[in-house]
């Protein structure tokens, strides 16, 4: 229970089993990755010595040590979670107290996931969590010479790593700015231009095409996407199912000229980051769309 390399092998055990998640709003993706944090927030403790582990009660140390005990040994314990997290602070350098913020807050979710009757995790923005993970993900997986994306899963940081989770209070007051001002445009526009200008605008939609009410002046407007995760595939109702996960990276309305050009941006400007499209094919076309019998007319 104190072995490095069983807490990493664990750790992408459950990394795995979230990135298997069959769909994109199913707070099982979200369980299984802050279970799986659990283990890789213990690896450098335990990389360092085991008995870092070890709850100091009981016959914890011995065991850690190679001492196990006789028959009459109690099962050992190991430390909470937050002794770990306030440890990691003095063995990792880049282990801040922005990450320590982060580890607790990623724990107290898991623990109010699990330990009470809150479903926490199936109504919080993914934006508040998976930016957290992604980060005390990367810092220590890079102190102990591992690739954050070859544990956790690479579409997993991807995911992460393009969501905004902090306000920057400066950004968002110039995002108000510019849309009051492509408000105030807009305003003056005739309906006549208007009409014009939106029809402009709408073949030069990109896909995937995800429209959305223009924070300025509210004319349908599609958000410029970038696909970063595929769920496995699911079959429902004799279909194949997949979620595509997807993150604004921009907008520009055709009407009032309102541009953002970034995530960080768009959700400034009050929208939603994240977008989810499910692709769809029937069991026939996937199975049969090849299908040639042989020239005896065997099947």
């Amino acid at each position: 229970m104190w072995d490095y390399d069983a807490l990493i092998g664990k750790a992408r055990v459950y990394f795995e089993r979230a990135e298997s998640v069959a769909e994109a709003d199913d707070d099982a993706f979200a369980v299984w990755l802050l279970l799986g944090l659990e283990f890789l927030l213990r690896a450098p403790l335990a990389k360092v010595n085991p008995m870092l582990l070890a709850d100091p009660n009981g016959d914890a140390l011995m065991h850690a040590a190679g001492f196990p005990g006789g028959p009459d040994a109690k099962e050992p314990k190991s430390i909470q979670a937050t002794t770990v997290i306030f440890r990691l602070r003095r063995i990792i350098e880049a282990f801040t107290a922005a990450r320590e913020d982060d580890a607790t807050i990623l724990t107290a979710l898991r623990n109010r996931e699990l330990h009470t009757s809150e479903a926490v995790l199936a109504g919080i923005d993914i934006a508040l969590w998976l930016p957290r993970f992604t980060r005390v993900a990367d810092v220590i997986c890079t102190h102990l010479a591992l690739d954050a994306t070859d544990v956790v899963g690479k579409e997993v940081m991807d995911q992460g790593r393009a969501l905004v989770d902090a306000e920057d209070k400066k950004l968002v007051h110039e995002v108000a700015a510019r849309v009051a001002a492509a408000k105030a445009f807009a305003g003056q526009l005739t309906e006549t231009e208007v009409h014009d200008r939106w029809e402009a605008g709408r073949n030069s939609r990109r896909y995937p095409a995800f429209v959305v009410d223009c924070p300025a002046c509210g004319h349908n407007v599609a958000l410029d996407l970038e696909p970063v995760r595929t769920t496995n595939e699911r079959l429902v109702d004799g279909e194949i199912l997949r979620d595509i996960i997807l993150v604004a990276r921009g907008l520009h309305c055709p009407v009032c000229g309102l541009a953002l050009v970034s995530t960080a941006e768009v959700s400034a400007a009050g929208l939603s980051q994240q977008h989810t499209r499910t692709e769809t094919e029937s069991f026939e076309d996937r199975f049969l769309s090849n299908y040639e019998p042989d020239d005896y007319g065997n099947e």
